[in-house]
């Protein structure tokens, strides 16, 4: 059951499908987003956020609005969903929420001297070009006693093999197993993490604590 990767970031720098996914991520937020969400309010965490892969802002505006304490730095790749999520973003959230281009695998590319409290990312992981370099980059930009969090696809072989349209089973041979995560941590140095597979056991949850 190989790791086979379809590059689709170029989807998502197309202003149409950018749209699309706008629309898509709202009418879904509910059931996408509902064991991250519950996670991290558990954590309780306060001060500064970062998002990566925030696409057009659905989850980054959910997510201040249950915490009202935090500011959020969200960053994406795509120039389309930044826009998108600027234009989306709600005129009460303004002084807590910034949005920014960035690429989690270009250290350079997030430009922020800040450290922050907790650093989460959804369902992004297995679009990453290096995703053993994107942990090392996150991890060094958590503040002491830090979480980062990443939730994600598991690949599981009774849905390896299916075909569809919407590409949810590209995502599916994309993304990474349980041993191929440890492997990365460890060989990143990093000790202090906790795997956790959610049901219906093809998601997953990377807890890492600085």
């Amino acid at each position: 059951m190989k790791r086979i990767v379809e590059n689709h970031q170029e989807y998502f720098f197309d202003i149409n499908n950018a749209n699309k996914y706008l629309n898509d991520a709202k009418n879904t937020s509910k059931a996408r987003y509902s064991n991250f969400l519950s996670s991290i309010k558990k954590l309780n965490i306060k001060g500064n956020y970062l998002e990566i892969g925030c696409g057009p802002g659905i989850l980054t505006q959910i997510v201040a609005r249950k915490h009202p304490n935090v500011e959020i730095t969200a960053n994406d790749i795509s120039s389309e969903m930044i826009k998108l999520a600027q234009q989306d973003l709600a005129e009460d959230l303004k002084a807590r929420i910034k949005y920014k281009i960035g690429d989690a695998c270009d250290i350079n590319s997030l430009n922020n001297i800040d450290k922050y409290d907790l650093i989460y990312s959804t369902f992004t992981m297995h679009h990453w070009n290096d995703a053993q370099l994107a942990i090392k980059n996150l991890y060094s930009l958590l503040k002491e006693n830090g979480i980062l969090y990443i939730h994600d696809l598991k690949r599981v072989i009774w849905l390896y093999y299916f075909k569809d349209k919407n590409g949810f089973f590209d995502s599916i041979r994309a993304s990474y197993r349980q041993n191929e995560i440890k492997t990365m941590l460890n060989n990143s140095g990093i000790k202090n993490y906790r795997i956790k597979i959610i049901f219906p056991f093809f998601m997953q949850s990377v807890i890492i604590r600085k």
